[in-house]
């Protein structure tokens, strides 16, 4: 398991007319910690586009408990729990003045620049085990 955080203020724009976050609006925020979760393990995402690979979202299952609001700070924790085979689960757990407000995962699948599901390749997947091994 690996996992990585990243430390967000709720900006204005975010808010909706009862002054919380938007539910939607933390799906930007999970992009952002998967991003650097990839990172953490020497994976860059404009990498693996020039290398004609792409990760779509084809899941997304979040759990709301407590709403953020304007003016927090949010941590978002991004874990991946499994090698991915031709999908690969990124759980969140984000949370703010000491509560867990939102807890979820997204899935995504390995596809080609052709939109066809492909392996994991050998250099993400070396890259990966030797970030869960330590």
């Amino acid at each position: 398991m690996i996992s990585s955080t990243i430390d967000l203020d709720v900006r204005f724009s975010e808010t909706d007319a009862m002054g919380i976050v938007y539910h939607a609006n933390y799906l930007p925020w999970c992009e952002c910690a998967r991003l650097k979760l990839l990172e953490s393990f020497g994976v860059k995402y404009t990498d693996m586009i020039s290398d004609g690979m792409h990760l779509p979202v084809v899941s997304v299952h979040f759990d709301y408990k407590h709403p953020a609001r304007f003016g927090d700070t949010v941590s978002i924790k991004a874990t991946i729990a499994q090698p991915p085979r031709i999908k690969i689960r990124v759980d969140y757990e984000i949370s703010a003045n000491g509560n867990l407000l939102v807890t979820g995962y997204t899935e995504h699948v390995f596809i080609n620049n052709n939109g066809a599901p492909i392996k994991p390749p050998s250099n993400f997947m070396n890259a990966l085990r030797a970030a869960m091994e330590k």
